[in-house]
């Protein structure tokens, strides 16, 4: 009894111990082994952005290890909190599970109905609006039942378990349109910030170019009034033997001299 007493219980299993090897420090590692590895040998251990190959694991430290994702099940199978999964998991039918399907199917490929399944379209909206609705009068017929003869609720309880099925099967059926939804938000959200920095970049370009051209501006002013200055203090001898070194530099440059 003081056994069961000092056990400790939680509602989720702890961490397995290793996630504190997951660390900046063990990546950049794990990073540089990498590096190594591709530039000893063309063909690579190394496969993917963190994954290693078999021979080439047990090369790593212990707590390196961790850090290499494993491969995909050959089988496609997982387990999870000890329950079988699928990786690429399906959507089964309200058939397969045995419920009753209260929308209707596409139609079915035939001589009358051949090219109406890429035409045809179920407006989900509509159908869950109808369940909300059916389900919330069943709801109210069911407190009158109990409220009359509780021992009748389980017909009740079967007509909204089915309306809750089929609307979560509805629901289930948006799931692929939101993935896609999701990733072109995310892909346009990416774009918009790389086109924010190409015009920031494109900003900083202008200013630069508008501050170099100031200062070239500056700079022959500068000259300019340097020129004048030179000449004010050169005698006028010096100032007709500089203009005469100038005509003769302009025709040498002229003639090619």
């Amino acid at each position: 009894m003081d056994e069961e007493e000092g056990q400790l219980s939680t509602t989720f299993p702890q961490p397995p111990p290793f996630y504190k090897h997951f660390t900046s420090q063990n990546l950049e590692r794990l990073k540089e082994f990498q590096e190594s590895a591709s530039s000893k040998s063309k063909e690579g251990s190394f496969n993917g952005s963190l994954g290693l190959a078999s021979p080439r694991l047990l090369d790593l430290p212990p707590e390196l290890r961790y850090l290499v994702p494993p491969e995909p099940p050959a089988d496609g199978k997982y387990r999870c909190f000890g329950l079988p999964q699928n990786i690429n998991e399906t959507l089964p039918s309200l058939q397969e599970i045995g419920i009753e399907q209260l929308y209707p199917s596409p139609p079915v490929s035939s001589s009358d109905s051949e090219g109406l399944g890429s035409e045809w379209t179920l407006d989900r909206a509509f159908y869950l609006k109808k369940m909300a609705k059916s389900i919330l009068l069943n709801f109210l017929e069911l407190v009158g039942v109990l409220s009359i003869n509780p021992a009748q609720f389980g017909e009740k309880i079967d007509h909204l378990k089915t309306l809750f099925v089929n609307s979560h099967h509805l629901i289930n059926e948006y799931r692929p349109h939101q993935a896609r939804e999701t990733l072109i938000l995310m892909m346009e959200d990416q774009l918009e910030k790389k086109r924010a920095e190409v015009e920031g970049i494109k900003r900083m370009k202008q200013k630069i170019d508008d501050v170099l051209a100031g200062l070239a501006k500056n700079a022959l002013e500068l000259a300019d009034v340097m020129d004048a200055e030179n000449t004010r203090s050169q005698s006028p001898d010096e100032q007709r033997k500089e203009d005469q070194r100038r005509m003769w530099h302009v025709l040498n440059e002229e003639l090619g001299i």
